[in-house]
């Protein structure tokens, strides 16, 4: 049980300190209401769900590397840097390959369709749905700072 409990700790620090996780959980959410709404078959659920748990894993493999990295070599380093460039490129890769999976499955006619009939049928649903956007806006960008 220990071990849950240090994964989901790993995570939670994940989410609170990482900019670009709290970026792919927002996009996750709209992508899941997207999913919803339009009515994805089983099979484009396992892929979506697939995507977001890859992009997801590697930012967290991607943030424990370059704290890993940090602690044991502060000082700039031309390997060290490699590893954490190439590790962030994990990152962009799963994710480019998502975005693009998403829109295969989503920007069909059909599911474009009911995303609009959706909107039009349900004026309340969509108009909290458009809030959400200032909530998780504020989530995602939290904590943002320039380094120096």
């Amino acid at each position: 049980m220990k071990s849950f409990y240090y994964a989901f700790r790993g995570i939670v620090a994940v989410i609170k300190n990482e900019h670009n996780m709290r970026i792919h959980l927002c996009f996750c959410f709209y992508v899941i209401l997207a999913g919803f709404v339009t009515g994805i078959s089983d099979l484009q659920w396992a892929i979506v769900l697939l995507c977001m748990a890859l992009v997801m894993g590697l930012e967290c493999i991607n943030t424990g590397l370059e704290k890993l990295c940090d602690a044991f070599c502060p000082e700039k380093s031309k390997t060290v840097g490699f590893a954490k460039d190439a590790a962030a490129g994990s990152v962009l890769i799963a994710a480019v390959f998502s975005a693009a999976v998403g829109i295969m499955i989503f920007f069909k006619e059909d599911k474009l369709s009911a995303a609009l009939k959706f909107l039009k049928e349900k004026p309340l649903w969509s108009a909290l749905i458009l809030l959400t956007l200032i909530p998780l806006g504020i989530f995602a960008l939290r904590g943002r700072r320039k380094k120096k």
